[in-house]
């Protein structure tokens, strides 16, 4: 057989070969992922919060900025029911200065002292919303607890790397929160997304926290904590987006 003939009846089985499987991966059916009904009835929130001490607590600490993150699970199919939960966390105050590394090095090596005040409110309750329409009117309460702590922390004066940390204070109190809010739709096929637009009040008890100037440096390494206590009543306000099935 001739090179000629061989060459071609190669180009011609190839040919046949790449046609059978193109025809075979064109009809296989691709596999497609059906939402569980878990999944259908879950959505989740990433919101941008401003918390507004009231009462008490507004005469010691300055407003909050932070992010929350919120589940809500749909108890109905429609959406009017369902179960909430939240956790956040805010830095209401911090307070940086530079200082040597040790008194060793000297001034040769300097590092930033960073010292930041946080609150972490959580909550778990139910939700009751409006499910359908441009505007999705929701209100929500459940029991709630808020955390504070300041923690102190050190990084290199030309990068951004912390090395070292301590928790200079550290409290917690029990709550009760009420809020309310919209959903406003933006996008609705097979998945939804809404912006989230909402406040809550936390109604927290009594707590000791920190705010800038409560440590204190002494001589010979030494600090002294001054903590505030008070009733912790807040306001959050929330810009956010959710997402869900």
């Amino acid at each position: 057989m001739s090179l000629a003939r061989v060459t071609l009846a190669t180009l011609l089985s190839a040919t046949v070969s790449s046609s059978v499987i193109a025809q075979d991966s064109t009809s296989r059916p691709v596999a497609r992922h059906e939402p569980s009904e878990f999944e259908l009835r879950s959505s989740g929130s990433v919101a941008f919060i401003q918390s507004r001490p009231t009462g008490e607590f507004r005469s010691n600490i300055g407003f909050g900025y932070g992010a929350l993150g919120s589940y809500v699970f749909r108890v109905d199919r429609l959406g009017v029911l369902g179960l909430r939960a939240d956790v956040g966390i805010l830095d209401y105050g911090s307070e940086h200065f530079d200082a040597p590394l040790t008194s060793t090095v000297g001034g040769r090596v300097r590092v930033r002292v960073n010292t930041n005040n946080y609150i972490v409110p959580l909550s778990i309750g139910p939700q009751v919303q409006w499910p359908t329409g441009r505007f999705r009117p929701y209100v929500n309460a459940g029991l709630a607890a808020q955390f504070f702590y300041t923690q102190s922390g050190i990084e290199g004066t030309s990068d951004d790397n912390e090395f070292a940390s301590t928790t200079n204070q550290s409290d917690w109190t029990g709550s009760w929160v009420a809020g309310g809010g919209v959903y406003i739709p933006l996008y609705s096929k097979t998945t939804s997304v809404s912006i989230d637009l909402g406040v809550q009040y936390y109604n927290g008890g009594r707590a000791q926290y920190l705010k800038p100037g409560s440590i204190e440096g002494l001589p010979n390494a030494q600090i002294r904590i001054t903590p505030l206590e008070s009733e912790t009543h807040m306001m959050l306000v929330r810009l956010g987006v959710k997402i869900g099935l």
